[in-house]
């Protein structure tokens, strides 16, 4: 996966299972998922750091990343849409995946 970002190896595994959140969830081609994150990252280099991306975790960054770059609804209203799909809680199937490929080679 080609990120169009510089950033260290932690933050770029953890894109890498936001990836698989967005194909296993929205259904998106890993070229899509890509693309999609490296628009929301530059868009918002100046809002969040990379802290912010582990503290959100791979679920809730591709709530983000689907909600701002592909439904583009109004920002105000993500915690609503997040209430409503009733996304309030990560999936076990992500925990899990993210305890199986986060910590490999650490």
């Amino acid at each position: 996966m080609n990120f169009s970002f510089q950033t260290d190896a932690d933050t770029v595994r953890l894109f890498q299972i936001v990836v698989w959140c967005l194909k296993k969830y929205f259904a998106y081609t890993d070229d899509l998922a890509v693309e999609f994150i490296n628009s929301y990252y530059k868009k918002n280099l100046n809002i969040h750091d990379d802290d912010f991306y582990h503290h959100e975790m791979p679920f809730r960054v591709a709530l983000r990343v689907h909600y701002f770059e592909v439904l583009q609804v109004e920002a105000n209203k993500f915690q609503d849409w997040v209430r409503e799909y009733d996304y309030n809680y990560t999936p076990r199937e992500v925990i899990d995946y993210f305890q199986q490929h986060y910590f490999v080679n650490k």
